[in-house]
């Protein structure tokens, strides 16, 4: 993949997590590509995806185990929402789509730092939700998203 991802780790099963993606692909003004369904274009023609994967897919076992403690719940299901394009001005889209589809499905959002995020960062998303720490990224809710993309400084990395 030639863009930018985010992945939404959920309790949900892929059959119950995808409608939820497409309503939210939808409330975000994306349209379906018709002779492609995969693919989603914003309304400047940026192209977007999504992927359904089992957890263990890409989160590493450890950090699984920790976001299933932290949720209390079995994780079943990887969300992974994309822009296939290596374009900043997406990027903002994508996290509102990835904070929204988190909200639904009981989702945590695992996000990566350009650097170490400060002590203070991760209070202030400790105190708007629940953070799960891995390494130089965490696994937040969605409160603790939408705090992230409210942040002066919120970053979507590559």
């Amino acid at each position: 993949m030639g863009g930018t991802a985010l992945s939404i780790l959920s309790p949900w099963t892929a059959e119950r997590v995808e409608p939820v993606v497409v309503e939210e692909m939808t409330a975000a003004g994306l349209t379906r590509y018709r002779p492609d369904p995969s693919y989603w274009y914003s309304a400047d023609g940026l192209p977007y995806g999504y992927d359904l994967q089992a957890p263990d897919t890409e989160a590493e076992p450890e950090e699984l185990r920790s976001v299933e403690r932290a949720a209390g719940a079995v994780i079943r299901c990887d969300i992974v929402v994309h822009i296939l394009v290596s374009d900043p001005a997406g990027r903002p889209a994508l996290a509102r789509i990835a904070a929204a589809v988190a909200g639904r499905v009981d989702g945590w959002v695992f996000v990566e730092f350009s650097s170490p995020p400060s002590a203070d960062l991760l209070r202030h998303l400790s105190d708007a939700g629940r953070c799960v720490r891995a390494d130089q990224a965490v696994y937040l809710d969605a409160p603790a998203m939408r705090a992230w993309r409210g942040h002066p400084d919120f970053h979507v990395v590559k």
